[in-house]
């Protein structure tokens, strides 16, 4: 019988830099990531212990800009690959999640309630090759011209570095993270934004 994998209660520093280092690289599919401002942060923050599901990192933030797109990104939060499973919303907890998320405008708030409401991702998290993930924050500024016009466009979604290598987990996880964007325009003459209304069904 194969033994279950156990967290180890303090990874030591050179094991969370080596994993760390391999997540950071995934950054590649969004941006040429700043490895070192990246990885500094996850040192800083360290691994959630084994008794937590998650641990929030320090402020980071990379701009990335490219003609009419500018991509802003941050690492928010380290998840505890092995409590995954446990961290499912249903019955009472995800009656009570959705009222508390009424009142809440955070994007993190609700990207994390999204994968802990979806089970297949949750089961690709606890059954990966590293001890912890990492949720990012991605926030994507278009600028669409036409003629004499031009409007502006936001989208953000969240980026997952999870420490695995199937195709099908790999295409999984970016259905999701499509799954979640929140789609923006911004206001004329202010310097404000308003969700995009859906498109009209044919």
């Amino acid at each position: 019988m194969k033994k279950p994998k156990s967290y180890i209660k303090t990874l030591d520093r050179l094991k969370v830099s080596n994993l760390a280092g391999r997540l950071i690289r995934d950054i590649e599919r969004i941006i040429p990531p700043d490895t070192v401002l990246f990885h500094e942060a996850v040192i800083i923050a360290g691994a959630p212990e084994a008794t937590q599901s998650l641990h929030y990192l320090p402020f980071n933030r990379q701009i990335h800009a490219d003609g009419d797109v500018t991509i802003t990104l941050s690492l928010v939060v380290l998840f505890n690959n092995l409590r995954m499973e446990r961290f499912f919303l249903s019955g009472f907890r995800e009656r009570l999640s959705r009222l508390v998320f009424k009142f809440s405008f955070n994007v993190m708030d609700r990207f994390i309630r999204a994968i802990r409401l979806d089970h297949r991702l949750l089961r690709i998290m606890a059954t990966a090759a590293g001890e912890f993930s990492i949720m990012g924050i991605v926030q994507r500024d278009e600028i669409q011209r036409k003629r004499f016009f031009k409007r502006r466009l936001r989208f953000q979604y969240p980026l997952l570095l999870i420490p695995i290598s199937d195709p099908a987990s790999l295409d999984y996880l970016i259905e999701f993270e499509k799954r979640q964007t929140i789609e923006k325009i911004k206001i004329p003459l202010l310097p404000l934004y308003r969700k995009s209304p859906p498109p009209a069904c044919k």
